[in-house]
């Protein structure tokens, strides 16, 4: 189930674009729109919490996976995303194969995440302005990371307002939607065997990463 690569990060674009969108450095010295002050003020506390424990993050491995999930799960819509996903099989599925795809897609993604905390290095993000209407309640977020020696990379934020918060659903980098390779992925192992066999496949995946963590920690 590997994410399609693009020039940037080979292997881990998608992580790092998200990852990056609650990372940001904001520089704006004017007001700036809504979703953009949600990722702004997420940064903040991230940021600090990846400055004052870089020893940690490097050692343990739980932590790293807490952090995570406290800080960052919160600000996706794991609903809207594994919908999207999972595209006309989220509708064919039931309610308990919704409910455990989305609890072990989460599991996914989040572990995923946690892994590229160890990957920052220096880097810049600029905003690009948006050509949604003012008041629009979904928008795409547009943006440029800047690394040294490295052409700019273009990455989008699909966000959107749900219970008076803005929530990521989506990442764009270099034209390449996270949502889209996903689901190609997905569709293929539905087809091959079923709903509960991709739910079986992600369920695997997950604790072979935890038993791997776990082996190398001893």
């Amino acid at each position: 189930m590997a994410y399609r690569k693009s020039r940037f990060h080979q292997g881990g674009s998608a992580v790092i674009g998200l990852l990056l969108f609650f990372c940001a450095s904001v520089g704006s010295a004017g007001a700036l729109p809504a979703p953009e002050t949600a990722i702004q003020n997420v940064s903040e506390s991230l940021k600090t919490l990846l400055q004052n424990n870089q020893e940690r993050i490097k050692t343990d491995k739980a932590y790293v996976y807490q952090l995570a999930n406290e800080v960052i799960a919160p600000h996706i819509d794991f609903n809207r995303l594994s919908s999207l996903a999972l595209g006309k099989h989220w509708r064919r599925a039931t309610p308990e194969q919704k409910k455990e795809f989305m609890h072990q897609f989460r599991r996914l993604l989040v572990r995923t995440y946690a892994t590229a905390f160890r990957e920052f290095g220096d880097w810049s993000l600029r905003f690009l302005p948006r050509r949604d209407a003012a008041d629009a309640v979904k928008v795409m977020v547009r943006s440029e990371i800047q690394r040294s020696g490295a052409p700019p990379v273009s990455v989008n934020y699909r966000m959107h307002q749900k219970d008076g918060a803005w929530l990521a659903y989506d990442v764009v980098i270099e034209g390449i939607s996270l949502v889209t390779n996903y689901r190609s992925t997905f569709a293929k192992e539905v087809r091959r065997n079923g709903m509960n066999g991709l739910i079986k496949r992600v369920t695997k995946l997950n604790n072979q990463r935890i038993a791997a963590a776990q082996q190398a920690s001893r």
